[in-house]
C-alpha cells in the first residue's frame, strides 16, 4: 500500500510539473495575443480617423460661361456663351469632412469583444445556431465592417477625383492654347494699331504743315487779288501805261503760276513729275537682301535690305518715298520644277530709321512658304 501511495505522488508531482511546463508557455503566448491585439486596436483607431464619416453634401457647380463667339471688329452686346463647369462635381472640393472616431470608451470596448455582448456582459447567443454572435451591432466586426464600407466609399471618390481632374487637365490645355493663339493675334494687332497710330500721327503733322502752307499763298493769292484790281483800275484811268501795266500783269501771272506749281509739290524732298508723282530710280540687278522674319498666315514678310539698295530705293538721303516694286524670293538648295523659285513680293512699308521693309507676298506667285533668310532679288 505504502508502494502504491509513493508511485501515486510521484505520478502527481510528475503531472504537476509538467502542468507548470504547459502553464508557462501559454502564459508568454498569452501576453503575445495581448500585445498583438492592443496593436491592432490602436492602428485600427488610428487608419478610421483617414476615413470619413460620411459623404459631402451636394452643392451647385459655379456658373462659369465661355464666350463662344468669333472675334470680330464689331462690338457684340450678348455675346454667345456656353457653360464650361456644367457637370462639375463642386462637392468633390468639400474638405475638413468628419473622420471615423472609434477612440472613445464605448468603441474601444467595441473593437475589444470578438462577440456581442448583452447589458450583463455575456455573450449573446445566435437564434440559428445557439453559439455566440460574432457579428451585428455591438461587436468588433461590425466596427470593421463599418470602416471598410467607408473606405470603399472613400475609394470610389478618389477614382472620381481622378476622372475629373483628367477633365479639368484636358480643359485647361485646350483654354490655354487657345489663349495662346488669341495672344499671338493681339500682338499682330497691337502692332498694327501701333503703325496705324504712327500713321495717323505723321499725316496730322503733314496735315497741319500743308495747312500753313495753304493760308499763306490763300493771303498771298489775296494780296495779289487787290493788287491786280488795283492795276486794272489803275489801266482804267490811265491809257498811256497800257504797256506797262501788261507787263506787270504778265509777272503777276507767273508769280500765280510758281504759287500753283508749289500747291502740288508733294513735300520737302520730293522730286515732282509731269503728274505729281514722286520718282524712283531704276534698281539695278541682282542680290537686294534677306528675309528676316515672314507670316504665311497674314501674307507678309520682312526684308532686310543692303546699305546700296536702300540708297537706290529712297535716294542718299532716303527722303523718297517707297515705290511699290515688285521683287524675288529664292531658297539656296532648293529643288523642285521652277528651280530656287519661292514667290514674288511687293514693297508695301519701310520702318524708318534700319534697313527694314515689309512687303507683301503675292500668292498667285507663291510656290512653297516664306522661310527666314531666302535671298531676295530683282
Amino acid at each position: 500500500m505504502d508502494k502504491a501511495l509513493r508511485v501515486l505522488a510521484i505520478i502527481i508531482l510528475i503531472l504537476a510539473s509538467v502542468a507548470m511546463f504547459f502553464a508557462q508557455l501559454s502564459f508568454e503566448k498569452r501576453q503575445v495575443l495581448l500585445g498583438r491585439n492592443s496593436m491592432f486596436e490602436a492602428q485600427i483607431i488610428k487608419v478610421a480617423k483617414t476615413i470619413e464619416a460620411s459623404d459631402a453634401p451636394d452643392v451647385p457647380a459655379p456658373d462659369v460661361q465661355k464666350d463662344t463667339s468669333e472675334v470680330s471688329d464689331r462690338e457684340l452686346a450678348n455675346p454667345e456663351r456656353s457653360p464650361v463647369l456644367e457637370n462639375y462635381p463642386a462637392k468633390l472640393e468639400t474638405q475638413n469632412l468628419a473622420t471615423l472616431d472609434y477612440s472613445g470608451l464605448e468603441k474601444r470596448r467595441q473593437l475589444r469583444s470578438f462577440y456581442v455582448l448583452d447589458a450583463q456582459g455575456k455573450p449573446v447567443m445566435s437564434e440559428l445556431d445557439g453559439k455566440p454572435k460574432k457579428d451585428g451591432p455591438g461587436s468588433m466586426a461590425a466596427l470593421l465592417e463599418e470602416m471598410a464600407n467607408r473606405a470603399m466609399v472613400q475609394k470610389a471618390v478618389l477614382e472620381k477625383t481622378r476622372g475629373e481632374l483628367t477633365k479639368v487637365r484636358e480643359l485647361i490645355t485646350s483654354l490655354v492654347t487657345e489663349m495662346n493663339k488669341m495672344k499671338a493675334d493681339w500682338r499682330v494687332t497691337k502692332k498694327e494699331l501701333k503703325d496705324a497710330r504712327d500713321e495717323a500721327e505723321k499725316a496730322k503733322a503733314e496735315k497741319v504743315t500743308l495747312e500753313t502752307q495753304v493760308a499763306k499763298l490763300t493771303a498771298e493769292k489775296k494780296e495779289m487779288t487787290a493788287e491786280l484790281a488795283d492795276v486794272k483800275a489803275e489801266a482804267v484811268k490811265k491809257d498811256g501805261e497800257i504797256v506797262t501795266l501788261k507787263e506787270q500783269t504778265a509777272q503777276l501771272a507767273k508769280i500765280n503760276k510758281e504759287l500753283q506749281d508749289r500747291m502740288r509739290t508733294p513735300g520737302p524732298g520730293g522730286i515732282t513729275t509731269g503728274g505729281g508723282e514722286v520718282a524712283v530710280s531704276q534698281l539695278t540687278a541682282g542680290v537686294k537682301g534677306k528675309v528676316v522674319d515672314s507670316n504665311d498666315d497674314y501674307k507678309f514678310v520682312i526684308i532686310e535690305f543692303t546699305d546700296e539698295t536702300m540708297v537706290e530705293l529712297l535716294g542718299p538721303e532716303r527722303q523718297n518715298q517707297l515705290p511699290q516694286l515688285e521683287m524675288n524670293v529664292r531658297r539656296t538648295g532648293r529643288q523642285s520644277a521652277s528651280g530656287d523659285f519661292v514667290t514674288r513680293v511687293k514693297l508695301s512699308k519701310v520702318v524708318k530709321g534700319k534697313n527694314l521693309v515689309v512687303a507683301e507676298i503675292l500668292t498667285d506667285w507663291q510656290q512653297v512658304g516664306v522661310e527666314k533668310n531666302d535671298v531676295v532679288f530683282f
